[in-house]
């Protein structure tokens, strides 16, 4: 980490840390202390800026809009909860899962030896 030389440096370090929501070290300049308190006060005192309504309801309309991915995941979602509650389901998904990825792994092996073997 670099050493701040500068008193703007140290400042800047001390408010990107307040901003941060860090706890913010005592500045080795006692100069600056005031400077930090007000940074402090002002974000204190500032409420964020709120989006305008125009957005809102933009991204409201594109929340509520079904879409045949969104519907896909929905019932995805659903029935992976129905069938995922029973326990043997459960160790059953995991096993097929399982058995699935090793047969992917070996599948793509034998394919990157038997390309391998031809160049």
């Amino acid at each position: 980490m670099p050493i701040l030389h500068t008193r703007a440096e140290r400042l800047d370090r001390a408010v990107d840390a307040l901003l941060a929501g860090s706890p913010v070290a005592p500045p080795v300049d006692p100069g600056l202390r005031p400077l930090v308190d007000l940074a402090a006060a002002l974000r204190g005192a500032l409420l964020p800026v709120p989006a305008g309504s125009r957005l809102e309801a933009r991204l409201a309309a594109r929340l509520a809009t079904r879409s045949p991915l969104g519907d896909g995941m929905r019932a995805f979602r659903e029935r992976a909860t129905r069938e995922l509650r029973s326990r043997d389901r459960l160790l059953l998904a995991g096993a097929v899962s399982s058995a699935a990825v090793g047969v992917g792994v070996t599948a793509y092996a034998v394919w990157h030896r038997s390309a391998l073997r031809r160049s």
